[in-house]
C-alpha cells in the first residue's frame, strides 16, 4: 500500500511541478533561507509547541531538501531512492500511530518554515491533515512600507488577543475589524486573551467556513478565505453564528453569495448619482399591490426623536412628503430606535406588514444588512455612504454642491476675511464638506480664511473659539429641529449682538424617498441591481436631481444672489462641479492639479483639509465620550473596507 499511494503523491508532485513550470515559476519548496537575505530579521521569539495550520506550510527553512519536494509538499524522487523509502516507512507508521512527534519550524510573515519534519508535513498533507504539532520561533521581520508588513503587523496584534493563526488576511485593518466583530469574553472592545472557549467557538466557526468555501470552489476568488470569512461575520453577526451547525452556516454562506462576487469586483460599488432610465420602466409584472393588500406600508428608522434632531427630522420632512404624494396608496411608520433596538424594531416592522424600510442613519448599516439577508421578502435600504453589501442598497446626498454654494456666499460677506465652520462628528464626508466650503470661500475671496471648529469636542463651546477670533460669520447645522432656538443653523451673521440667516442647506429626502417608492410600486426596482449584477448600489444624488438646494435670504446682494444662482445652475446641469481643479493642502502640497477633477468615491474619501482651513480633524479621544462609539464605528479610519 505504501508503494502505491507513494507513486500517487509523487504524480501529485509531478503535476504541480509541471504547473509551475509552464507559468515561469520556481517548482520547488520555497526556502526560508533566499527569503531573509540581505538582512530581512530584526530578531526571534521562541513561541514554544503549537497546533499549526498545515495549509500555512509554505516551505523548508534551508535549501539542503528542497528539490525533494515539489511547491506543495509532495514528493519528487524516484520510488527506488532512499528518500522514497524513509517516506513509505512514515506513511505507514503514521497510518497505524499518527505523527507522534512535532516538527521544527520557523514563522516569518504568518507563513511556516520547516527546520525537522519536512516528509512529516509531506505525509500529513497526502492524508488530508489541517493541523500539525510544531515546535515554532517566529522571525521578526524588518518594518517596512510595504503592504505585506502592515498587516503582518496587524496580525500580530490580533494574534496577541487570540492566540489564532489560522485566519490569513490581505488587507491592512481586516484583523481589527475582526477583533471589533468578534467581541471579547467580557463583552468588551479591548478585552484580555480570549479564553478557550472563544477560541474553539471561533475556530469551529471558521474551520466549517473555510471547508464550504473550498468544497463551493469559492476560494478561486481574488481574496483570501480569511477576507470571505470577515465579510461573513460582518454580515451576520458572531453572536448569530456562534452555535451553528456546519449544515446551517452552509445554509447561511449561500445565502449571501452575491457578496462574495462583489468582494471579488474591480469596481464593486456604484454610485448612481440621478435617478435612472431603468428605475423608471414599468414591468409587464407590478411587484406592488401585493397579494391582499392594495396598501404599500413603508417604515422609517430615526436614530433620534425628530423634534429634538435636526438630522432625524430632515428625513420626516421626507416621509411626510411622500404621504402627500402618494396618498392612500401607501402607508408609512415612524420608529425612534437606538442601534441596539434596530432589529428588533424591524423585525416588528416586518410583522405589522411593512414591505419597505429605510434605516435613516449609517449607525443601522449592520443591522439593516443583517436583516435583509434575513427577510429577502423585504426592501430595507440603509442612509449611508457605505457600498459594502450588494444586498443591501445605500442612499445618502451630495451636500457638499450645497456646502460650495454657502462658501461662495461666505467669501462675498466676510468683513475681515474671517469665516467660521462648526462641524459636528469626524465621520466619512465631513471633510468633503468642509472643503467644498473652503473651495466657495476660495473663489471669490482668495485671502480669506475659514476657522474649523467642532461641536462634538469635550467641554467646548466653538462660538467662544470663534469670538476669540472676532469671527462674525458662521456656517453651522444645516437645518433645525422644532424644539431647538432659531439660531444655530446655516449661514449666518453675528452683528452687534443679532443674528440673522444668509442662506442654509437644504436636504430633499422627500425627492429620493419619492423616486424610490415609485421605482418600488412599478416593478422597475431590480432593474437598476439587474443592470449591474456584481456591484453593490448607492444611490448619491444631489442638485441635479433636486434632493439637494440652497436656501438664499432675501438680504444677500443682489451680484451674490446672481453669482449664487448662476453657480446653482451650473452645478445642476452638470457642467461645474466644485471639486475642479489645482487643490492645495495645508501642508502645502498640490493634491489636485489644474485640469483634475475629484470623482465622487474620491470626495467621499477625503481625509485632508485645503490650505484655506485653519483647524484640523479631532481624533476620536478629544470627543465627548456620547460620541466617540458612533465615530469609532463610523471615522474616516474604519471605513474604508466599506466605502470602494
Amino acid at each position: 500500500m505504501a508503494y502505491q499511494d507513494y507513486i500517487k503523491a509523487q504524480k501529485a508532485a509531478e503535476k504541480q511541478y509541471r504547473a509551475a513550470i509552464s507559468k515561469g515559476q520556481y517548482p520547488y519548496l520555497p526556502v526560508l533561507e533566499d527569503l531573509l537575505r540581505g538582512g530581512g530579521e530584526v530578531g526571534r521569539v521562541p513561541l514554544g509547541q503549537l497546533e499549526i495550520p498545515i495549509s500555512l506550510i509554505a516551505g523548508t527553512a534551508s535549501a539542503e531538501r528542497t528539490t525533494a519536494f515539489a511547491s506543495n509538499f509532495m514528493p519528487l524522487l524516484a520510488y527506488s531512492t532512499e528518500f522514497a523509502n524513509k517516506w513509505s516507512e512514515l506513511y505507514d507508521s503514521v497510518q497505524q500511530t499518527g505523527v507522534r512527534d512535532p516538527i521544527i519550524a520557523f514563522e516569518y510573515m504568518h507563513r511556516f518554515y520547516v527546520v525537522e519534519g519536512n516528509k512529516r508535513v509531506s505525509v500529513s498533507k497526502f492524508n488530508g491533515a489541517v493541523k500539525i504539532d510544531a515546535t515554532v520561533t517566529r522571525i521578526l521581520p524588518k518594518p517596512s512600507e510595504e503592504q505585506e508588513y502592515k498587516v503582518y503587523a496587524d496580525f500580530l496584534d490580533f494574534y496577541k488577543v487570540t492566540g489564532i493563526y489560522d485566519i490569513l488576511m490581505s488587507q491592512q485593518g481586516s484583523y481589527s475589524r475582526l477583533l471589533k466583530a468578534i467581541p471579547a469574553d467580557d463583552g468588551t472592545e479591548k478585552a484580555p486573551l480570549w479564553s478557550e472557549d472563544r477560541r474553539k467557538d471561533v475556530r469551529f466557526l471558521y474551520s466549517s467556513f473555510e471547508t464550504h468555501y473550498i468544497q463551493k470552489h469559492w476560494q478561486r476568488l481574488p481574496f483570501t478565505t480569511g477576507d470571505a470569512f470577515l465579510h461573513f461575520i460582518e454580515i451576520y453577526g458572531f453572536d448569530t453564528l456562534k452555535g451553528l451547525s456546519s449544515a446551517e452556516i452552509d445554509r447561511h454562506m449561500d445565502r449571501i453569495f452575491d457578496e462574495f462576487r462583489v468582494l471579488a469586483d474591480e469596481k464593486p460599488g456604484l454610485r448612481i448619482l440621478h435617478p435612472t432610465d431603468d428605475s423608471k420602466k414599468v414591468a409587464l409584472t407590478k411587484m406592488i399591490p401585493l397579494v391582499g393588500s392594495s396598501v404599500l406600508k413603508i417604515a422609517f428608522l430615526y436614530p433620534k426623536d425628530p423634534q429634538n434632531s435636526s438630522w432625524s427630522y430632515n428625513h420626516e420632512i421626507g416621509r411626510r412628503y411622500i404621504e402627500d404624494a402618494f396618498g392612500s396608496a401607501i402607508e408609512t411608520k415612524a420608529f425612534v430606535c437606538s442601534e441596539a433596538e434596530a432589529e428588533s424594531t424591524i423585525q416588528k416592522a416586518i410583522a405589522d406588514g411593512c414591505k419597505v424600510i429605510f434605516t435613516t442613519s449609517p449607525a443601522y448599516h449592520a443591522v439593516s444588512m443583517r436583516m435583509a439577508v434575513a427577510h429577502p421578502e423585504s426592501i430595507i435600504m440603509n442612509c449611508s455612504l457605505n457600498t459594502a453589501y450588494k444586498q443591501l442598497r445605500t442612499y445618502y446626498l451630495r451636500i457638499y454642491e450645497a456646502k460650495f454654494i454657502t462658501g461662495i456666499i461666505a467669501g462675498s460677506m466676510t468683513e475681515n476675511e474671517r469665516v467660521g465652520y462648526i462641524a459636528d462628528y469626524p465621520i466619512l464626508g465631513t471633510p468633503a464638506s468642509i472643503d467644498a466650503f473652503a473651495l466657495g470661500v476660495k473663489l471669490v475671496n482668495p485671502r480669506a480664511l475659514v476657522y474649523l471648529d467642532w461641536s462634538t469636542l469635550i467641554d467646548h463651546d466653538p462660538c467662544e473659539y470663534f469670538r476669540s477670533k472676532q469671527i462674525d460669520l458662521i456656517s453651522d447645522r444645516d437645518i433645525n429641529a422644532p424644539l431647538y432656538e432659531d439660531s444655530g443653523f446655516g449661514l449666518y451673521g453675528l452683528y452687534g449682538g443679532i443674528s440673522f440667516r444668509l442662506a442654509a442647506p437644504v436636504w430633499n429626502w422627500g425627492i429620493l424617498y419619492k423616486e424610490m417608492v415609485h421605482s418600488i410600486m412599478i416593478g422597475a426596482w431590480k432593474n437598476d441591481a439587474n443592470r449591474n449584477e456584481t456591484q453593490a448600489l448607492n444611490y448619491f444624488w444631489g442638485m441635479s436631481s433636486g434632493t439637494i438646494d440652497v436656501a438664499c435670504s432675501e438680504r444677500l446682494p443682489s451680484g451674490t444672489k446672481k453669482l449664487v444662482k448662476m453657480i446653482r445652475e451650473k452645478i445642476t446641469s452638470g457642467e461645474f462641479a466644485p471639486f475642479t481643479g489645482v487643490m492645495r493642502a495645508q501642508s502645502g502640497k498640490i493634491l489636485v492639479g489644474t485640469d483634475e477633477e475629484l470623482s465622487p468615491n474620491q470626495i467621499i474619501k477625503l481625509d485632508w483639509l485645503l490650505d484655506n482651513v485653519v483647524g484640523r480633524i479631532p481624533d476620536v479621544e478629544e470627543l465627548a465620550p456620547q460620541y466617540r462609539g458612533f465615530v469609532e464605528q463610523h471615522g474616516l479610519n474604519s471605513q474604508t473596507n466599506l466605502v470602494k
